[in-house]
């Protein structure tokens, strides 16, 4: 039973970082087709839907592959969401508006922006600390490609 859980597990991370791929390497796409694309053609036609698609997929297979290769890939990318998904999800969005709106700081809309900025900046610290700290854990039994 545990083998099967442990296998859903893995197919279940690799849609993941799939999504992840298809999403953060946009602006890698934007340049591959600046690079390949062929601008006086539809953007649907033959020539620039061919090398999007290879282009694509292969930026997904790379990062895919790099994925399954480290065991701790998980833990990057909780780093990563620690200093880039938290901050412009739940922080800069509620500095902005006050800083945009400027609401009353009587206002329950100005506090409840600024607790959530300052929640958020703690579970920034929390995420890096804890990702670094398990990022280092797992490096000490590092195995290319191995099934932790």
């Amino acid at each position: 039973m545990l083998d099967v859980d442990h296998s859903i597990h893995n197919v279940e991370l690799i849609f993941h970082i799939l999504n992840c791929c298809v999403i953060y390497l946009q602006p890698t796409n934007e340049v591959f087709e600046k690079w390949f694309a062929n601008p006086k053609m539809d953007q649907f036609s033959a020539r620039n839907v061919m090398p999007r698609l290879v282009l694509r997929s292969l930026s997904v297979i790379i990062g895919t592959t790099f994925a399954a290769m480290f065991p701790f890939f998980g833990d990057i990318m909780a780093l990563f969401g620690a200093f880039g998904v938290i901050p412009l999800d739940f922080i800069l969005p509620m500095v902005l508006y006050n800083l945009t709106f400027k609401p009353s700081r009587q206002s329950i809309i100005f506090w409840a922006n600024t607790l959530i900025a300052v929640a958020s900046s703690a579970l920034v610290a929390m995420g890096a600390l804890a990702s670094v700290r398990q990022i280092i854990v797992d490096a000490k039994t590092y195995n290319l490609f191995a099934n932790v």
